[in-house]
């Protein structure tokens, strides 16, 4: 593949990822390959190797000759994702603390102002800013533990979980709470102690597994 077809297939999967992540294609919709391929102005097979990314994070399934939709939320799979999440991110936490960048932790001290004065304003109150403030937060710290392998299963929990975070947290925001918890894991990193960031990071995640079964049981 060239890096001008690599460069295409990711976009695709990308935009296709993000509109089934963040809502805009509900579960059990079916996806159209001609309008697809109308859409970005490409061929079939760039479309199906995108498709075949989003069938492995368990995002749409096809069926031959039927085509191609949408997956339904699957509580215990998720769940299940959770429960592995949890402790992948205190790894990921550990691993950072020993090995992060001053300017990686500049820029979680950036991302941190800015959940706290969007929440002061009232502006963008709406869930997917928390879901998009978090991951880029999370991503981060992912990068921060230079782990390539750990960073891959992370990415692929993700954006099986933010799914479900978007349909079921509409109404949290980056409210104080929340923002206390990233300036723990934080100070923590910038402490560099791998122990108390494991378990700021698992206590963070924890949050929102709570909040989601809150609105779910």
């Amino acid at each position: 593949m060239s890096s001008r077809d690599k460069l295409l297939h990711n976009n695709i999967f990308e935009t296709l990822r993000d509109r089934i992540v963040y809502g805009q294609y509900p579960p059990g919709m079916s996806l159209s390959e001609k309008a697809l391929c109308q859409e970005f102005n490409v061929s079939r097979t760039p479309l199906r190797e995108a498709i075949q990314k989003l069938v492995d994070l368990k995002l749409v399934t096809v069926i031959p000759r039927f085509g191609t939709n949408v997956t339904q939320i699957d509580i215990h799979e998720i769940r299940c994702a959770f429960e592995v999440k949890i402790k992948l991110e205190g790894l990921a936490g550990e691993l950072a603390a020993m090995r992060i960048e001053p300017d990686q932790l500049t820029g979680l001290d950036e991302l941190i102002k800015e959940a706290a004065q969007g929440d002061q304003k009232g502006e963008n109150r709406r869930h997917n800013r928390l879901i998009e403030i978090d991951g880029r937060f999370h991503n981060l710290i992912h990068q921060a533990a230079h782990n390539p392998i750990l960073q891959e299963f992370l990415n692929n929990l993700h954006y099986r979980c933010a799914r479900l975070w978007n349909s079921s947290l509409n109404d949290v925001v980056p409210n104080e709470e929340i923002i206390d918890q990233l300036r723990s894991v934080y100070h923590a990193l910038k402490r560099r102690d791998p122990e108390s960031t494991r378990k700021h990071m698992e206590r963070h995640v924890q949050y929102f597994i709570d909040e989601i079964k809150k609105r779910l049981l």
